[in-house]
């Protein structure tokens, strides 16, 4: 039997949807090795501000993306949006 319109964009979805998961989860375990080649001091002192750099922006943008979904858990919760949203 044939996918309907609506199911076909369902599994798209969870496709992209676990693709971004698995991309996010790969940089951060890549990270994590580096940063575990800094600890035994394979690294040189630009190559530390790099990492460094690039573990403030991983957790810059996982925090941007924790507000995000506070505030839409805030918005499925009581139906309005987030006291700072408006």
């Amino acid at each position: 039997m044939p996918l309907t319109p609506a199911e076909k964009q369902k599994r798209y979805r969870e496709r992209l949807k676990a693709a971004d998961q698995t991309n996010v989860d790969a940089i951060e375990r890549e990270l994590l090795l580096e940063v575990e080649r800094c600890e035994r001091g394979e690294l040189s002192d630009p190559e530390r501000i790099a990492l460094a750099d690039k573990l403030a922006d991983l957790a810059k943008d996982f925090l941007w993306r924790s507000r995000r979904l506070s505030q839409t858990a805030f918005k499925v919760r009581t139906g309005y949006d987030h006291p700072r949203q408006r």
